[in-house]
């Protein structure tokens, strides 16, 4: 209940006048979604949370009854669902889940494998996801879904224009996480600072490395210049993007990369690590910049290249306007989820 995932896919569920409830290991809050607890903290006990809940979970879907059960992420949560034995049963994969777990822990690979194996429709939000599922043997139907920013909050309208001579403004709002490589971005500043004393570095987000990564800041000297805003609200997100020269997003690994699309949607100029998922969104040089995972240098070269060209800039937020928004709409991604969901459910004669 704690994912910023699960809150916008449930949100947009119960907006649109379905009855949501969350089973969850960790504590949280929904609005407008009924949210139950059944513990214990996979953040305390590890992978043995997932198992003492097995039974809980099965019980409370057994009293729910729900016309259709989704586990949000083919891991932990997609076994709990696979366990159940309930249909109609529907999995998402996100990201490190397909793209990474399989190939270091074969164990866990295993694990997914058969929660994937047990789904009656398997969600994918790119297409090198896609394959990747494709490559573990898994033959279910797939829905590639390119879920993306919610335009009602992400929009070129919120746009605040930079004044001439204005300290340049970049934005990062990826999860403190070794998956998302944000220190990449810390150890690029020195460089851009350099060129751009001014310039400020907004860092939206929280996790496990963010005392680490401060105390970086503090090292290198450049504490001044970087704000570690922690968690924020969708408006909050979407009113530092509003104001962003450049969007950095470091990761390592993506699924789908909902910060790239909100970025592009507010028209921050990308400047993003060259994995496959961005390489779907970014054209090299015309639209953003993809740049190496390890090397804080080209970071640092590329954001300075965006900075200093406000043409380039401005081109490519026109590009990605076009090419994204009714793309990666994310009302759009989930009413195609919510038609898959009536189909499941009338095939399998449910009440609704």
């Amino acid at each position: 209940a704690q994912s910023i995932h699960t809150r916008r896919w449930t949100t947009y569920f119960s907006q649109n006048g379905h009855d949501v409830t969350v089973l969850s290991l960790s504590k949280g809050e929904i609005p407008c979604v009924d949210v139950r607890w059944i513990g214990p903290e996979p953040k305390v006990f590890g992978r043995l949370a997932y198992l003492v809940a097995a039974l809980p979970v099965r019980m409370a879907v057994r009293r729910l009854k729900p016309d259709v059960l989704h586990s949000l992420y083919a891991g932990g949560y997609g076994l709990l669902g696979a366990l159940t034995g309930y249909h109609p049963y529907i999995v998402s994969a996100w990201g490190s889940d397909v793209l990474v777990v399989p190939k270091v822990e074969p164990r866990m690979g295993r694990v997914i494998n058969c929660s994937l194996g047990r789904a009656d429709l398997i969600t994918s939000e790119s297409a090198h996801m896609t394959a990747s599922i494709r490559a573990l043997g898994i033959t279910q139907p797939i829905l590639a879904i390119p879920a993306g920013a919610d335009t009602t909050i992400f929009h070129p309208h919120s746009r605040l224009a930079s004044k001439p001579g204005a300290a340049p403004v970049i934005v990062s709002t990826r999860h403190l996480e070794p998956v998302y490589n944000v220190d990449l971005l810390i150890d690029a500043l020195p460089a851009i600072l350099n060129v751009f004393p001014s310039a400020t570095a907004a860092i939206a987000g929280d996790g496990s490395l963010r005392r680490e990564l401060e105390c970086r800041t503090r090292e290198l000297g450049i504490e001044e210049s970087v704000c570690f805003l922690g968690r924020l609200s969708p408006q909050e997100v979407a009113d530092y993007l509003s104001r962003a020269d450049v969007f950095v997003s470091t990761s390592l690994s993506d699924g789908n990369n909902i910060s790239l699309k909100e970025a592009m949607a507010c028209g921050a100029f990308p400047v993003v690590t060259n994995i496959p998922v961005n390489r779907e969104w970014i054209q090299h040089g015309r639209n953003g910049f993809l740049v190496d995972t390890q090397e804080p240098r080209d970071l640092a070269d590329h954001v300075i290249r965006g900075l200093r060209n406000p043409a380039l800039r401005s081109s490519a937020a026109d590009l990605n306007r076009e090419h994204g928004q009714p793309k990666a709409s994310w009302s759009t991604a989930m009413a195609l989820v919510e038609a898959e969901y009536r189909a499941l459910v009338d095939r399998r004669g449910s009440r609704v």
